[in-house]
């Protein structure tokens, strides 16, 4: 039998949630009433009813429920990826040698720049983010990646395509630092867009010492994400899978995935400043890095280690004196606006 793997979409998790909603409904209202036959027959159609990937997803959902601390294990689409619940096929050794050996091309590599740049608020080297090794390329965990990825491929629409273009070009890079640039306000509202439901009022022309403090904090993000990229060296899924026809070849490994990662900080941030809306801005951030498994350009556990990496990353800002009076301003300056334009969110 092949091993069974459950990957979460953003489709799949609303369904999911639909659907144990439903259960947890239909469960309440037959409590208490009617005979043991009927209670019976009831939890014989329960039974029917779910199926393994399900069970397996209900219990993912359950331990993150139990165990989350806070809004850093919200249900995403990353929190529910990937397990295998049979055992996994073994692969011969030599095949899993050659597969092993394969890395992200340096003849390919073009962002060394991001690795000789001057951190502002952080002097920890890379090692400090303890981020997991990658899955094995002969790994049967990066093969169902790759049928994920196939699977995507398959099924995207010409509107999903479209929409995954436009959020392509959302990220900041931190060397386009001249307003003289015809890249530039592409740029800086980059850092805007996790947070652009709180209303018109969230953008750099009406938040200046917030623009200033996130294009800090996404410059030692870079670095840092940059860095162990360069470490674990990741071959991009189309380097192992030949029927995958990405509709981008970044410039860079893989591992983890650096929309993930700075889409995460900015939600992270935002949710220290509006705890209420922390599912909102993770939620926004996880979609931000679904469009990049859509694309065929990550793998979902590059996604996850980007957003393992930017929980990582806020809680050394946190501890550095100069972030958390930058933040401090920032929290001021978004709370005098927010409320002089009535915060809202749709």
């Amino acid at each position: 039998m092949e091993p069974i793997y459950q990957f979460a979409t953003p489709k799949s998790v609303a369904q999911l949630k639909a659907e144990l909603e439903n259960e947890t409904t239909a469960n309440s209202q037959n409590t208490g009433h009617g005979t043991t036959s009927c209670c019976k027959q009831v939890q014989e159609k329960s039974k029917t009813n779910i199926t393994p990937v399900l069970a397996l997803a209900f219990l993912l959902l359950s331990s993150l429920f139990l165990s989350a601390p806070s809004w850093a294990q919200a249900v995403t689409p990353q929190a529910l990826a990937y397990k295998s619940i049979l055992p996994a096929k073994t692969v011969p050794e030599t095949t899993s040698k050659a597969l092993d050996d394969i890395r992200f091309p340096e003849s390919e590599f073009k962002r060394g720049a991001y690795l000789k740049m001057r951190t502002v608020y952080l002097q920890v080297p890379a090692s400090r983010f303890k981020i997991k090794p990658f899955p094995a390329n002969s790994s049967a965990e990066t093969r169902a990646e790759l049928d994920f990825l196939l699977q995507l491929q398959q099924s995207r629409t010409a509107e999903e395509i479209a929409r995954t273009e436009a959020m392509a070009d959302i990220y900041f890079d931190p060397l386009n630092t001249n307003p003289s640039d015809p890249d530039y306000t592409r740029n800086i509202n980059s850092l805007f867009y996790i947070g652009r439901d709180l209303g018109p009022w969230f953008m750099p022309e009406k938040l200046p010492v917030t623009a200033r403090v996130l294009q800090n904090v996404l410059q030692d993000a870079t670095y840092y994400f940059f860095s162990l990229k360069a470490d674990f060296n990741r071959a991009r899924p189309y380097h192992l899978e030949p029927r995958l026809q990405p509709l981008e070849a970044p410039g860079h490994a893989s591992y983890p995935s650096g929309h993930s990662s700075a889409s995460h900080v900015h939600a992270y941030l935002l949710s220290h400043i509006f705890p209420a809306y922390a599912d909102h801005f993770m939620g926004v951030a996880s979609e931000m890095a679904f469009s990049r498994e859509t694309r065929g350009v990550h793998y979902p556990s590059d996604s996850e280690a980007g957003k393992e990496f930017a929980r990582q990353f806020v809680e050394e800002l946190l501890k550095n004196r100069k972030f958390r009076s930058d933040f401090e301003a920032v929290k001021a300056e978004i709370t005098q606006v927010s409320m002089a334009n009535k915060l809202t969110r749709n």
